[in-house]
């Protein structure tokens, strides 16, 4: 009966700890399952070679875990990772071809060199320095031979695993290494090179222009045909190349925010919270309500970063309260609890020592009597310490802060029980400093059950009455919904992905699968899997050929604007060409006023101008004081002089001239990282399956 009551107690535990590893398994078996039936189990193919999904897994799963101690983890998209990790072993693949294609390696004297020589590479040297080994060689020692220093296998074995991962991501950086010398190697100025920078950039045109933009003339005066939109296609189709298979969707993201009642219903929990706040020196009126997040901290002054709150529990008493005004239905308030003046830091030795009282008193004597560390090692079997060890006290318990405030020039008992003791000596104090115990109460306004239902449901009857991808997006706005057009690729981990900071709406990779799992002009079901936006999907079009045809509709866009500027400007020339003998005229002609501005031909920008291409050339190309144009560019009609051609008497370097060159077109740019595997990609052909399984 006993065990079964135990049996019982545990039932809880063991259902989660199996429950987990029973998860894990069906993962696991399901990704095999779906690899079987897509005839394979690859998640990228990088030329010939595979990349399998459970290899993939399993470095995904290590990401994760590694993860772990990152506060913001919870924050972090399975979708962005999975997409990262992929991104990681492809890479990984291409730069592996690439070192067997041009005989990279790493000999057997080079790793010894790295890991244990003289010069150790920095990241084995820290390495050495976190394990309390003198130099890298001692470690190798160590886990090569642990009976030597008395250790067990066991003892070693997660250290020589540290080691041998070190190992590898050494030889691995160290042959990007030499694949970037490589590369710099191959890419460097020569005088041809030199002279045409020193041309670019000798001299400076000032001139004096007019200008008629496109944009002032009405489109609908100026129509284009479906043919004449092809035959632009035709010569820029490039531009329009598909790397992978594409989507053009449009989605509707409903954010589910608080209502306004779900907001008046949180505005009262949070003065229910402020007034138990105010109740004598602590928190626990507030606690007990349950609804709120309570954190506490001790801390330092220096240590706030928000002014108002410093400002606060500076000047305020033991007790004393703060509430902030409410962002974004946030509710936050603050309570100092506690004050104290205590030591901050100590830096001081440490010994430990193991045996009983008369051995702990030896050890002390021996200490105080002038034996190092050492002696004492030897002297006494399994005794060991470090010197100048700096730590934080502030946090600890009382008896234990008050021994190192009192402590004296000589070693003295910080802790000991009958099997040994700890024996220290401070080396140096930091001064006192005030501790605050500061409280943030927060408080969330979420939307309600209903809120959320009624959302739900005015999507769903949406979606009921707009069945087709076309009645989705000419709809929405009516219905009060944005529909938003983008493209999606099977590598696209979000929706709505700000390519600023690459984040997106969170757990949206469900809505991207299913658009690849659909036939054109389907509308999807609510995908709810973030809680706080529901997601509709429309498929617009299945891009799958070499290129986005031309009749794709943000192609077809841009391809008929461009035919129609070409008309603006041909029918602009037309008016204009021979109408005016200076820029006064051509001024008036076009109704616009005479600006200036300066270029240099090897410069990146041209103020006033910079949308132009093609125009800084003409300028370059034309005589002092001339009266050059009417010139059509992709923007507008220009007409300009150039005043002034202004040469720099100063000789750049050879130097200077090296290192402009490697910044803007040789191995500062190529020989990146990034940059070589983007070019190692183009060479090879990558194609990517992850959408098969996720």
């Amino acid at each position: 009966m006993a065990v079964l009551e135990k049996i019982r107690q545990r039932k809880k535990i063991l259902a989660i700890v199996i429950g987990a590893a029973l998860l894990a398994f069906i993962i696991e078996v399901a990704i095999e399952a779906l690899g079987r039936q897509a005839t394979n189990s690859t998640a990228a193919k990088v030329g010939s070679e595979k990349i399998d999904i459970m290899a993939f897994q399993r470095r995904v799963e290590q990401e994760a875990a590694a993860d772990q101690n990152n506060p913001n983890s919870s924050q972090i998209d399975q979708a962005v990772r999975q997409q990262q990790v992929l991104n990681t072993m492809i890479n990984e693949k291409l730069f592996e071809q690439e070192y067997e294609k041009v005989g990279i390696d790493v000999t057997d004297t080079e790793i010894s060199e790295l890991m244990i020589g003289k010069n150790a590479a920095p990241a084995v040297q820290q390495f050495a320095q976190q394990v309390g080994a003198e130099t890298p060689e001692q470690v190798f020692d160590f886990i090569t031979n642990p009976t030597k220093y008395g250790a067990q296998e066991a003892q070693v074995a997660e250290m020589r695993n540290d080691w041998n991962k070190l190992k590898d991501n050494i030889v691995e950086q160290y042959k990007l290494a030499k694949l970037q010398m490589l590369v710099t190697g191959a890419i460097q100025a020569n005088d041809l090179d030199r002279a045409q920078m020193i041309e670019d950039d000798a001299t400076t045109d000032y001139i004096t222009f007019v200008k008629k933009d496109f944009a002032s003339l009405a489109d609908d005066k100026y129509t284009v045909s479906d043919d004449e939109i092809k035959a632009e296609w035709e010569k820029t189709k490039a531009q329009y190349r598909l790397e992978e298979e594409t989507r053009n969707i449009h989605y509707i993201a409903v954010s589910v925010n608080p209502s306004q009642a779900d907001v008046e219903a949180a505005n009262r929990v949070a003065d229910q919270a402020w007034t138990a706040l105010q109740k004598g020196t602590g928190i626990d009126s507030v606690r007990i309500l349950g609804s709120v997040k309570i954190d506490t901290v001790l801390t330092t002054l220096d240590k706030i970063n928000n002014k108002s709150v410093k400002d606060f529990v500076a000047s305020s008493a033991i007790g004393s309260t703060k509430r902030d005004s409410v962002m974004n239905n946030h509710y936050t308030m603050y309570k100092v609890i506690n004050k104290m003046v205590s030591i901050d830091s100590v830096k001081y030795s440490m010994v430990g020592v193991p045996g009983d009282k008369n051995v702990q008193d030896s050890a002390l004597a021996m200490l105080n009597g002038g034996k190092s560390i050492e002696d004492v090692a030897k002297a006494i079997k399994g005794a060991q310490g470090q010197e100048d060890i700096w730590s934080p006290i502030a946090t600890a318990a009382d008896s234990i802060k008050a021994k190192f405030a009192n402590a004296g020039a000589g070693y003295f008992v910080l802790l000991s029980s009958e099997q040994g003791a700890q024996l220290v000596k401070v080396i140096e104090k930091k001064a006192p400093k005030t501790f605050y115990t500061l409280a943030t109460i927060t408080y969330d306004a979420y939307a309600s059950q209903k809120t959320s239902d009624d959302l739900r449901n005015k999507l769903q009857d949406f979606l009921s009455k707009n069945k087709t991808a076309a009645d989705f997006a000419k709809n929405a706005a009516a219905a009060g919904y944005q529909a938003i057009a983008t493209m999606v690729t099977p590598s696209t981990p979000q929706l709505g992905m700000n390519p600023y900071t690459g984040m997106g709406i969170k757990d949206s990779r469900k809505a991207i699968k299913w658009a690849f799992d659909s036939k054109k002009d389907e509308v999807s079901p609510i995908f709810s899997d973030n809680n706080d936006v529901l997601l509709a999907v429309a498929l617009d079009n299945v891009y799958d050929g070499a290129y986005i045809p031309y009749n794709a509709p943000e192609v077809k866009e841009a391809l008929a604007a461009k035919v129609r500027n070409d008309k603006k400007g041909d029918d602009l020339m037309k008016q204009y060409e021979g109408k005016a003998r200076d820029l006064a005229g051509y001024a008036a002609l076009m109704g616009t006023q005479i600006d200036s501005t300066q270029v240099t031909f090897g410069g990146n920008f041209v103020a006033k101008l910079e949308n132009e291409r093609g125009i800084a050339g003409k300028i370059a190309g034309s005589k002092e004081n001339a009266l050059v144009g009417p010139w059509k560019g992709e923007n507008g009609v220009y007409v300009f002089t150039v005043y002034k051609k202004e040469t720099d008497k100063r000789q750049p370097s050879k130097e200077e001239l090296d290192q402009r060159f490697s910044q803007t077109r040789g191995n500062a740019i190529l020989s990146n990282p990034n940059a070589l595997a983007a070019i190692l990609g183009k060479s090879t052909k990558v194609k990517r399956s992850l959408i098969k399984f996720y």
